[in-house]
């Protein structure tokens, strides 16, 4: 319902500060996913992206990356192996770990 119990919060809290890379990556992978198909569209990862450029302001960026946009498009680029226009956990772990500019802009850090 768009909404999560304190109980989720707490647990997401616990991932986000706490978890191993993989478990950060799987809490991110479920964020993104807003539907729950079990995979990532450009239209999630936008929703998302836009949100969070929204909440931090305009930050200091790369012309391939300054806008919500342009950030999705590069994401899908490097992690979209397929080329189906849907992320799936895999391809979004593989990416994630891949590039660790991509893990900073998603806000997971390292181990």
């Amino acid at each position: 319902d768009g909404s999560i119990e304190f109980e989720e919060f707490i647990r997401a809290l616990s991932i986000t500060s706490r978890g191993n890379l993989d478990e950060k990556l799987h809490w991110a992978f479920r964020l993104y996913d807003v539907d729950n198909d079990g995979f990532i569209t450009r239209d999630e990862m936008y929703n998302i992206v836009d949100a969070i450029y929204q909440m931090v302001g305009q930050q200091p960026q790369s012309e391939d990356d300054n806008t919500p946009q342009k950030r999705v498009d590069k994401i899908f680029d490097q992690m979209d192996k397929n080329h189906d226009d849907r992320l799936t956990l895999e391809e979004f772990r593989e990416g994630s770990k891949a590039d660790p500019r991509i893990v900073q802009a998603l806000s997971l850090g390292g181990d």
